[in-house]
């Protein structure tokens, strides 16, 4: 693995003298940390840029990409810390102005951004938007509009990052999917978490500030099997409020199993997965069982990389 500190036109290769790198992502969170351990480091600055590539300094191995935030020098050793994050954190630093949004959700997501001069691309959120929005920044815009996307759809979205090239996708659509063999997992645990599990969903249709329509369904075996937990969604410009009551209670009824592993690899192919991506993992059955990684969190040395996973499945 090399880790590398550039600024403008400058390169440094920080690999010999760096004593412990770890990446790390998670569920919500729009950009990838990593942070980074350097004895009797050069001179680096906040804003410089750091990258991470498995083998060689190449385009295609290069698996993070982002601006230093914050570092901190110890004054006796010049040992240094440093901590990154993706190109995506300066959409927290950038507003746009009351944006008006008239259309797919995914879509005016994208051409608000790609019109901030940004290299971004959306897929369709499957639900329209029609109002004037706060002032805000590009990553509460995000945020939002994602949240309600999985509140009407059901499908929880993530961005993947090449370089500057920023890509929504939805959870489990990333295009290489990782198998790991049980003999891999250095460590793992099994359970469940109803944290996110709804019993009794409600949809409503507002029209001049009152609400124009309402339904609600429920589980009854479930409120009496976990309690009773009500989620109210508004749906906007939606019309057909059963369908859409009956699809997200459903799904959101449903409760996930969790899994937490520990995995030793090799395949530097591997160092871009992330929060969001699906993986698959042979059982000792020789079933293939599939789950989505919430957070992982990433560190390597030479070429062996260890990675922490929490991941979840429903059904």
């Amino acid at each position: 693995m090399k880790v590398v500190y550039g600024k403008e036109q400058e390169r440094i290769d920080l690999t010999p003298l760096v004593t412990s790198v770890n990446w790390s992502s998670s569920r919500g969170q729009i950009a990838q940390i990593a942070d980074i351990q350097i004895s009797d480091s050069p001179t680096l600055q906040a804003a410089g840029y750091l990258m991470l590539f498995a083998k060689e300094m190449k385009t295609r191995e290069q698996f993070f990409h982002g601006p230093i935030l914050k570092l901190d020098r110890d004054e006796k050793t010049h040992d240094l810390h440093a901590t990154a994050y993706e190109l995506s954190w300066y959409l927290q630093k950038n507003e746009v102005s009351r944006p008006y949004l008239k259309g797919d959700a995914g879509r005016e997501l994208e051409r608000l951004i790609k019109g901030a001069g940004i290299n971004f691309s959306c897929p369709s959120f499957g639900f329209t938007v029609k109002e004037r929005m706060s002032t805000q920044s590009y990553a509460s815009l995000f945020t939002s509009l994602v949240e309600q996307a999985y509140d009407k759809t059901g499908i929880r979205y993530f961005i993947q990052h090449e370089r500057d090239v920023l890509t929504v996708l939805a959870e489990g659509n990333n295009s290489l999917i990782p198998v790991f063999q049980i003999n891999q997992l250095e460590s793992a645990s099994l359970g469940e978490s109803i944290e996110e599990v709804y019993t009794v969903i409600t949809v409503e249709r507002y029209q001049d500030e009152r609400v124009a329509g309402s339904v609600t369904k429920e589980s009854a075996q479930l409120i009496k099997q976990i309690g009773r937990m009500q989620k109210i969604i508004d749906t906007g410009e939606e019309k057909n409020l059963s369908a859409m009551a009956a699809k997200q209670l459903a799904e959101l009824s449903r409760i996930p199993k969790t899994r937490a592993i520990s995995v030793r690899f090799s395949d530097s192919s591997l160092l871009r997965l992330r929060a969001g991506w699906k993986i698959k993992i042979q059982e000792k059955s020789g079933n293939l069982t599939e789950w989505i990684v919430t957070s992982c969190s990433g560190s390597g040395k030479g070429t062996e990389f260890t990675m922490e996973l929490q991941l979840e499945r429903r059904g």
